[in-house]
């Protein structure tokens, strides 16, 4: 019997008892009442209808990490009997946290009726199956219960991968074979701006038709083109698999999201990238993961397996606890290895053609990678720094790390890095586009420093 009925028999057998010991039929009576409650309760029974439905929906089913998914579940009630009280559960796998929202509610279901749960997930890299949902009915009197999972249709998986919105690289490029634009104007054949004309400039330059307008010369200033190559760098240390709160991804997964995207960007340009891996044992020298830069899908094909092969290789080190609190526990224990990983660092310029500039992918959870932006900028290295924020800000913790954060962020900009802050919120486009917004200048200098030998 259930708890729920303990109570109502209790009152039957006081009033039966009173009622004997007393001789009063009044009580004996009214010791039937809570009788009739016990007797429904013990021999009432439910079940759920087979003709219950489920529909899910999700949306996008193959996302990037970080990015939050919508999950849509319906259940529809195609018998004729009224559920009078319907508990909805959605399984969502353990490895994804909710974000927005509920995956499960309660409801009454009249027939053809539908009951729905909508929430968000923040995927991270990996495969995703959800479980049929779970359905308990209770009776009327909710002195019965069943409990089923119902058969659904529709999603029934979310894929997370680095390249998820990487559109195809395509054969026909800008035409301009591994070269960026400058923000300086000079010659070329896009319009850039006018200024006023100097005395032994070309007349093929002249805005003749501004001139026949205003009396007055200028001179067209047109794009330029340099040419460069970008060298990706991923830092994959330990302290990089800290992450903002469970089941989100990790730092180094959102490193290796951007840094696929910008490699995917760069390569419809036509701009030769490289890929390097730092703090991570691999077959290059010094323990590098390294590709020369090249173009072409193969290279983005060859890049997105290096980084998918750092973050396995971080998850057999880390184990399947990963999280925020790794990273402020082993923070001394990442400096032992610091030696290691600033050779790798040295390494690097030593394997990378002249002129090429460096975009550094990490969360600046130590001072670890600022040694990389002063050891590069030592060779006169142009460098950006992208780092994503996962610093939770609501704990005490956080709050310090986080103004630890600010200062690496200050250091590497002092050192002469372009830094952008990736903050949670700020789509991923915005703050790629951020980054290179003055990479085409950065490489002009540093081409004009290997021109004079100012490099190595």
């Amino acid at each position: 019997m259930s708890q729920r009925w303990e109570a109502g028999l209790l009152a039957t057998l006081v009033l039966a008892l009173v009622g004997l010991v007393a001789r009063e039929p009044v009580l004996l009576l009214a010791a039937s009442i809570p009788l009739a409650y016990v007797a429904y309760g013990t021999y009432s029974t439910v079940s759920v209808p087979s003709e219950l439905s489920a529909t899910r929906t999700v949306e996008p089913t193959t996302a990037p990490p970080g990015r939050p998914v919508n999950v849509e579940l319906a259940v529809t009630n195609e018998s004729t009997r009224t559920l009078s009280d319907v508990r909805l559960v959605d399984q969502v796998p353990g490895e994804l946290a909710v974000s927005v929202g509920s995956p499960r509610t309660g409801t009454t279901l009249r027939p053809g009726e539908s009951a729905t749960v909508s929430y968000e997930v923040i995927p991270r890299r990996g495969t995703f199956a959800f479980d049929p949902p779970r359905v308990r009915v209770r009776d009327a009197g909710a002195g019965a219960t069943a409990t089923a999972t119902v058969p659904v249709t529709g999603d029934d998986r979310l894929v997370c991968r680095l390249d998820a919105e990487a559109p195809p690289i395509h054969e026909e490029g800008t035409g301009f074979v591994g070269r960026l634009t400058t923000d300086d104007p000079g010659r070329g054949i896009e319009f850039h701006s006018t200024r006023e004309y100097r005395r032994g400039d070309s007349a093929e330059r002249i805005d003749w038709r501004g001139y026949a307008k205003r009396n007055e010369l200028q001179t067209v200033n047109y794009a330029r083109h340099v040419s460069a190559s970008v060298v990706l760098v991923l830092d994959a240390r330990p302290p990089c698999h800290a992450v903002a709160g469970p089941g989100r991804p990790t730092a180094l997964e959102l490193s290796a999201y951007a840094a696929t995207q910008a490699m995917s960007d760069l390569l419809r340009a036509n701009t030769d990238v490289g890929v390097a891996v730092l703090g991570l044992e691999g077959p290059g020298p010094s323990g590098l993961h390294w590709m020369p830069p090249a173009g072409g899908e193969t290279q983005r094909a060859h890049a997105i397996d290096v980084f998918d092969d750092a973050i396995e290789l971080g998850r057999d080190v880390m184990g399947a606890e990963e999280g925020w609190r790794y990273a402020a526990a082993e923070r001394d224990a990442a400096f032992e290895s610091r030696s290691t990983v600033v050779r790798q660092a040295e390494q690097l310029v030593e394997l990378t053609p002249p002129g090429s500039q460096y975009v550094l992918f990490s969360p600046l959870l130590d001072y670890v990678p600022v040694d990389f932006v002063q050891t590069w900028a030592a060779f006169g290295v142009p460098l950006t720094v992208l780092s994503p924020d996962v610093i939770p800000a609501n704990t005490l913790d956080g709050q310090l790390d986080a103004g630890r954060r600010h200062i690496y962020l200050t250091q590497c900009q002092a050192a002469g890095a372009r830094t952008v802050d990736w903050r949670r919120g700020t789509p991923l486009p915005v703050a790629l586009e951020r980054a290179f917004a003055a990479n085409a200048r950065l490489s002009e200098r540093a081409g004009a420093r290997v021109q004079s030998g100012g490099v190595r």
